[in-house]
């Protein structure tokens, strides 16, 4: 089962990982089961009908979604209703024992914006701060209320603040684990995800392997210098012809690969012929054309990544070995090839 929308955005604005963010659910789920629960009852009994209800049912919404979360990834009614029983039963709760009520708000209002999106969580702290107060005011002093009122909308927005803070900090540090420094590529670390990611939603994919040809030559006749910003003016003129669709990897030195998803082969090989014109066509640093090879191969149903690799990577040795600066796209045939080079290295 996929994950939902709702899901995708909690992971994407989390600062816990997906494993802590379970424990933390299942941390949630323990003590409001020990609260809400008995608390639900208690006001039943005590001829609180509505505020008993809606806890109860609050309780109930909220166990079958994270239960839906850790199991399946997927929410089962969407966040957006425990959210509105638990804003209707603190406004509830207010508004039957008044002040002593209001402390409760606090806890509540923190842990919204530290598991809820930014904008989820912002809607259901003003309306929680916004009606709690009107629910207080009958209980108490205008003044005091006004206190309350200030209290918890600083409170709130230092929170949203700090939270904002890590989330981007996190964005940052998380960026600079998943790209190489130098050309603002993914790195190769990323891959084998990029990879799962795009069997799992796509039918139809496919990678080319790009080496930048007689690279070592540039670097020992111009220098290391010069080499580093080959490699960045050919990133670029790919990044120029390919869509967000198209993702660039960089494997090592001046190998890439550029995962194509959700295109056929025939598609994959028109891009790459097209980029591999336009990479022939700059003005490097050092005055001279540089020219790529290229290896494409389409994913296949069951096939490890390993494996898809792998017959990307023997087309790129048919490229090279054909004169490079050109595509060559993986055929059965191939695999003979494989099996000679593999009879060769050995004897070697």
């Amino acid at each position: 089962m996929g994950k939902s929308k709702a899901v995708q955005r909690l992971e994407q604005d989390a600062i816990l990982s997906q494993e802590q963010q379970t424990q933390v659910l299942k941390l949630i789920a323990s003590i409001t089961l020990l609260i809400f629960i008995p608390l639900g009852i208690n006001n039943i009994f005590n001829d609180e009908i509505m505020l008993g209800a809606v806890l109860l049912a609050f309780e109930i919404s909220l166990l079958l979604e994270i239960s839906a979360i850790i199991l399946n990834r997927t929410t089962l009614l969407s966040y957006y209703i425990p959210l509105a029983l638990l804003t209707v039963s603190a406004v509830l709760a207010i508004n039957v024992f008044g002040t002593l009520a209001t402390y409760w708000l606090y806890p509540i209002v923190i842990s919204t914006i530290f598991l809820l999106p930014r904008r989820e969580a912002l809607v259901t702290n003003v309306t929680m701060i916004l009606f709690s107060s009107l629910a207080a005011l009958q209980h108490q002093t205008p003044e005091v209320t006004l206190r309350y009122l200030i209290s918890l909308v600083v409170t709130t927005i230092i929170v949203h603040v700090v939270v904002k803070a890590v989330r981007n900090l996190q964005a940052e540090l998380r960026s600079l684990s998943v790209t190489d420094p130098m050309t603002g590529t993914y790195n190769r670390h990323e891959l084998p995800a990029a990879l799962e990611r795009t069997i799992a939603q796509y039918p139809c994919s496919c990678i080319a392997i790009i080496d930048i040809d007689n690279f070592k030559q540039v670097n020992d006749d111009h220098g290391h210098d010069i080499g580093d910003k080959v490699i960045i003016d050919t990133v670029k003129t790919i990044k120029a012809v390919t869509t967000d669709k198209e993702l660039l990897f960089r494997l090592g030195g001046d190998e890439f690969l550029l995962l194509i998803q959700d295109r056929d082969l025939k598609l994959a090989e028109r891009l790459m012929n097209h980029l591999t014109n336009q990479v022939r066509m700059v003005n490097f640093a050092h005055q001279q054309s540089v020219t790529i090879s290229s290896g494409v191969a389409e994913s296949k149903t069951f096939e490890e990544i390993k494996e898809w690799m792998k017959r990307a990577d023997l087309a790129l040795y048919k490229s090279k070995h054909l004169g490079r600066n050109r595509v060559s796209v993986y055929t059965p045939a191939l695999d003979d090839q494989l099996e000679s080079r593999q009879v060769t290295q050995k004897m070697s």
